[in-house]
């Protein structure tokens, strides 16, 4: 239930020569002059002498003594509790084991991944994927030459070429819109004339496959006569579309040098996987971006150690804040399911301490972010401490028998004692003060149709109304921030 104010208001007023104290709807009002009733010798009013004083207008409220941050948790997987190794009241710091679960298999499960990565980091796997760089270099060897041999060196060169010069022109391409400027612009331009340079020698690289590598290689001969007399032939056939005899050519297909491609570029990608993953297994890093086989099987295997870990560390209950536990609900034996997460509340109740206060809601217009605050706590009788505003909720807080405002107050230093959370304490809300200042009863005022006040003035022995400007005021009493001086003598009734 939230908690009623306990006072509605105070007014206090000191007065030079007589203190007066009168309650009046939660409002305190001090002052230090007498405002002497008198009346006038020529008629029945009642009158009053203005003079100076001091005014302090406040709220009454309680409330209680919170901590500033909780955490209500639970563990993060179910078992068995083995060992709790704290109680109520203890102090505890962020990261420290509260209490233990029954991690045998989970143990187990951690070893058995550590292992399982530990050996494909060990000496034999280097070794292996050693060999297997060797191997793929001995298949790239022979791809190369047989690619080589059915495009022909030559092409195989221009391509080669050509392709580094592209890569370098979209480089240059992607830094200069990048960071535009004439340097860029420049080798934009030098690298293009590289790619169209390149371009011509495939061309020529090409003519010279078509007219003459392909007869040199791949031209067709038949062996003619028998013994001594045996001899190589030019097989030749009819042009269909000329009708004149060419050389027969048995030039190789689009698939077989498709396959010959092929077999290049994955004997590259072997070589180039295995000598990232031999990296990795020296550096223990995974690059970015890095593929194969080796590395997804690397990956998978550091993700199941990490996995583990992580299972054995759910079977600890660790404090995620510093502060004090305030409730445990566990015992030795237990069987706890991970959906219960409210087995432990730690509380930070770290001073300066904050506390929840509820003032009225008429005395809504107290309620300012930065007021101060007088403070007292039921465990410590007589003793007062100075507090401030930091928060003022904007909707009221409904009780069982009324709206209360709801405000958060932090005490401005730490003091002696240590509280527990839900301390009962008082608090007078300063709402406005004005030292020395000219002071006029309320009964005194009368207010305009515009809005104003005027007051009537003994002046001469006769009645005048004048203007008045009002500031800080409560029920009985107002401050006069000009229209009224000192000594003069004003009608109150």
């Amino acid at each position: 239930m939230t908690p009623k104010p306990r006072t509605n208001r105070k007014i206090i007023w000191t007065a030079a020569f007589v203190l007066l104290l009168a309650t009046a709807g939660g409002y305190t009002y001090y002052s230090n002059v007498s405002l002497a009733a008198q009346k006038t010798d020529n008629s029945n009013l009642k009158t009053t002498i203005i003079r100076r004083g001091d005014l302090v207008v406040s709220a009454s409220g309680s409330g209680t003594l919170v901590a500033q941050t909780d955490a209500n948790f639970g563990f993060e997987t179910s078992g068995r509790v083995t060992d709790i190794y704290v109680k109520v009241g203890d102090q505890v710091e962020v990261g420290q084991v509260l209490a233990q679960l029954d991690d045998t298999l989970a143990q187990m499960e951690y070893e058995e991944a550590e292992q399982a990565l530990r050996e494909l980091y060990s000496p034999a796997s280097s070794a292996a994927v050693r060999q297997e760089i060797g191997t793929a270099q001995d298949t790239e060897y022979y791809a190369y030459e047989w690619l080589e041999y059915l495009i022909s060196p030559e092409v195989l060169e221009a391509e080669e070429n050509l392709a580094t010069a592209e890569e370098k022109l979209a480089e240059a391409q992607a830094e200069a819109e990048a960071n535009p400027s004439a340097a860029a612009g420049q080798t934009v331009k030098e690298r293009q004339q590289a790619v169209t340079f390149l371009e011509e020698k495939l061309a020529q690289a090409r003519a010279y496959y078509e007219n003459e590598y392909l007869f040199e290689n791949f031209a067709q001969y038949e062996t003619v006569g028998r013994g001594r007399n045996a001899k190589q032939v030019l097989v030749t056939e009819t042009d269909p579309i000329t009708g004149e005899e060419v050389p027969a050519i048995d030039e190789p297909s689009i698939a077989d040098i498709a396959i010959a491609r092929n077999n290049l570029a994955q004997a590259r990608e072997t070589i180039r996987e295995n000598e990232i993953y031999l990296e990795v297994l020296e550096t223990g890093v995974i690059p970015e971006e890095a593929t194969g086989e080796r590395l997804t099987t690397l990956y998978e295997a550091q993700l199941a150690v990490e996995q583990a870990r992580d299972a054995l560390s759910d079977k600890q209950l660790i404090a995620p804040i510093s502060g004090t536990v305030t409730a445990l609900d566990l015992s030795i034996g237990e069987q706890v399911d991970k959906d219960n997460s409210s087995i432990i509340t730690i509380s930070q109740l770290s001073q300066p301490y904050t506390l929840d206060i509820y003032l009225d809601e008429a005395d809504w217009n107290m309620a300012q972010a930065g007021n101060k605050v007088n403070v007292t706590f039921d465990l410590l009788d007589e003793q007062t401490f100075p507090g401030t505003v930091t928060l003022v909720y904007p909707e009221l807080s409904e009780s069982w028998e009324s709206s209360l405002v709801h405000l958060t107050v932090q005490l401005d230093q730490r003091i002696s004692q240590d509280l527990p959370a839900g301390t009962g304490t008082d608090a007078e809300v300063i709402g406005g003060e004005a030292k020395g200042v000219v002071l006029v009863p309320v009964d005194a005022l009368h207010k305009t149709e515009a809005g104003g006040y005027i007051v009537t003035v003994i002046q001469n022995g006769q009645q005048v109304e004048r203007e008045v400007e009002i500031g800080l005021q409560n029920d009985t009493y107002a401050e006069v921030k000009s229209g009224l001086e000192a000594r003069e003598v004003v009608v109150t009734q």
